[in-house]
């Protein structure tokens, strides 16, 4: 210690390497939990509502488990050092400001502490609308599909997007998915009640005129119900609407394929409600030809 006071240096290095080894300490937690679902895949490899509710615990669960097991052993192990440096701060404080501004600023520090937990909560309390808006960051640029611009509903997760393919063969794509209750499904399963999730997805393509693009629907489960044509700024699309009867849905849900006059490009909504019929349409009024 007293060569650390005479060296700031060495102080400083001490300090750097010291944390670079603790968060390699907090990554080796995380390698040790993906290992702990993985043997638990292992010896119980048959479908199990109780064991996949664990697993859905477990995962949602462990940030939290990490993050203060984390910061309970740092705290620990720089006892000694905190100690030495909150003394020498509160006696500079004391100096400075009176007693209820240090015991404002403690609780405004204390309050301040809670800003991580409560917002990974919300978060995942809110998963349905939080999740969503993060994977239009993460496929930045997906809008630009062939000749055709289009944007995808906020609320939706884009799961798979291509918007740049290389070669002339290959189409340019984006799909979504549309989740509702993820959270409270997780929790079902753990009850070993019937999931609550519902999903519907949607895509949109570019191609050439020679593909096969359009919807093929079954004659004993697809009902054609409306035929819509649209027409803005010089994109013409061909809408047919159909509602299906799935044997895994208590309601019926609507599938819509939608495609331009040239048959080079084509967008797809599969198991919606009303709700993301009406999103559907609003996106596809709102496709833009590049030019």
């Amino acid at each position: 210690m007293a060569d650390r006071k005479r060296n700031p240096w060495i102080a400083l290095l001490w300090k750097v390497l010291f944390r670079i080894a603790f968060g390699g300490y907090i990554i080796l937690q995380f390698v040790v939990f993906v290992l702990l679902l993985w043997v638990l895949s292992k010896v119980f490899p048959e479908p199990n509502a109780f064991v996949a509710g664990v697993l859905v615990v477990l995962i949602l669960a462990s940030p939290f488990a990490i993050g203060a097991t984390s910061y309970l052993v740092f705290k620990r192990m720089t006892h000694a050092e905190y100690v030495l440096a909150e003394s020498e701060r509160w006696l500079t404080e004391r100096h400075r400001y009176d007693t209820r501004q240090i015991e404002r600023r403690n609780r405004v520090r204390r309050a301040v502490l809670w800003i991580p937990a409560s917002s990974v909560f919300l978060f995942c309390l809110f998963l349905d609308y939080t999740w969503p808006p993060l994977t239009h960051l993460f496929h930045a640029g997906y809008g630009r599909l062939g000749n055709y611009e289009v944007s995808l509903p906020l609320d939706w997760s884009i799961t798979y997007s291509d918007s740049e393919p290389k070669g002339s063969k290959r189409r340019s794509y984006a799909r979504a998915e549309h989740w509702n209750n993820m959270l409270r499904s997780g929790i079902d399963e753990f009850m070993g009640k019937r999931p609550s999730l519902t999903s519907s997805s949607l895509g949109c393509y570019s191609s050439r005129p020679d593909e096969e693009f359009s919807f093929s629907p079954s004659p004993d489960r697809d009902r054609l119900v409306a035929t819509r044509q649209l027409s803005h700024d010089n994109v013409f699309l061909t809408c047919e609407e159909f509602v299906s009867q799935d044997p895994w849905r208590a309601a019926e849900s609507h599938r819509i394929s939608c495609v331009t006059a040239e048959q080079d490009f084509d967008c797809s909504l599969y198991g919606g409600d009303a709700r993301d019929v009406k999103e559907f349409y609003d996106m596809v009024k709102h496709i833009k030809k590049l030019k």
